[in-house]
């Protein structure tokens, strides 16, 4: 029997290299804004620096390097979807770093705002933790919700797989980026270690040098009329 799996999602993970002097000022930094909020009370969940005014992270000077490293692997990997680039304005929309300490997680959710999303891993210690996809369209589903956990634990599916899950988790390691749709709904595995996870997350916009003729990509903002 042959398999054809059809219709893939496509999660690209690489590396950003960085030395340990530059990441230990990012760190610094990103500490810095967390310690900025007046409250600050035990969470279950992560410090998400996009919620509390610090949504623009690569305008500052010191995150210019990584931003501009995290611009090649995004173009990297449009290039294996095969979009065309050179038609293209593309823009970091906004940019956060994300604070997870012990037990700490992120709910599942999409970036419906933006096109494509990342998470960089700046700071990552064994066992802290990593990021889960949710597919909310399984084409392989033969009947309604014939593959959640419950039919799993009496045995009607015989054990989770690609074909059958719903859910795929990703553990990645320091320096670590994984690129991914911004419509896809994913969230973050609790942190099990007793150091806190610092990744920076940060959401693009694609836009049309030249709209005309297309109907459906965004047209540039330059054209656009303010009122």
């Amino acid at each position: 029997m042959k398999i054809y799996n059809l219709f893939p999602l496509t999660i690209a993970e690489d590396f950003v290299e960085m030395d340990n002097k530059e990441r230990l000022q990012l760190v610094e930094i990103i500490k810095n804004m967390k310690k900025e909020n007046k409250i600050d009370i035990k969470s279950d969940y992560a410090w998400t620096g996009d919620t509390k005014g610090h949504e623009f992270l690569f305008s500052h000077p010191m995150f210019k390097n990584l931003a501009k490293k995290i611009s090649e692997a995004i173009l990297n990997y449009l290039k294996i979807i095969e979009i065309n680039t050179d038609l293209l304005d593309i823009y970091y929309q906004r940019s956060w770093a994300t604070f997870t300490e012990n037990e700490q997680k992120i709910n599942f959710h999409t970036h419906s705002q933006s096109n494509i999303s990342f998470a960089y891993y700046l700071l990552k210690p064994k066992d802290s933790g990593g990021i889960i996809f949710k597919s909310n369209e399984l084409q392989n589903e033969v009947a309604k919700n014939i593959f959640t956990s419950s039919k799993l634990e009496k045995s009607l599916i015989n054990k989770a797989n690609v074909y059958n899950s719903d859910k795929s988790m990703f553990d990645p390691i320091q320096d670590a980026i994984i690129i991914f749709p911004s419509k896809t709904s994913h969230a973050t595995l609790p942190n099990n270690s007793k150091l806190p996870r610092i990744s920076i997350s940060g959401d693009i916009s694609i836009m049309l040098k030249d709209s005309t003729g297309f109907e459906h990509l965004m047209p540039n903002f330059k054209n656009w009329t303010k009122f």
